[in-house]
């Protein structure tokens, strides 16, 4: 896949995750939304870590690798909701980070 188009799903991939991680943080919702939260989280920090090891970007690799597992579906990780919602802003915040980064390094 072309570097330039696979950044561009990369990006939409994160802000989807982004606005369903702004509505897990706001806002109470049901069981089944932080499911499917955690699947799409999960899906898009794995192909975070494809695209970074791609660009030879080893610590971001590292970085998304990390939140794959946090956010992994199938191994849940009991943590209580404040608990959640720092990982959720954290993520946030990374993604947001990446996107500056990645932007930089797909322009040159």
């Amino acid at each position: 896949m072309n570097a330039k188009i696979a950044i561009r799903v990369l990006y939409i991939l994160w802000l989807i995750t982004a606005v369903m991680l702004v509505f897990a943080v706001v806002e109470k919702q049901s069981d089944s939304f932080y499911t499917l939260v955690r699947w799409v989280c999960c899906a898009a920090f794995a192909y975070s870590v494809v695209i970074s090891f791609q660009m030879k970007r080893m610590l971001w690799l590292c970085i998304f690798a990390v939140l794959a597992i946090v956010f992994n579906p199938i191994f849940v990780l009991r943590l209580d909701r404040s608990q959640w919602i720092v990982a959720d802003w954290f993520s946030i915040g990374v993604m947001v980070i990446a996107a500056f980064v990645f932007w930089k390094v797909s322009r040159t």
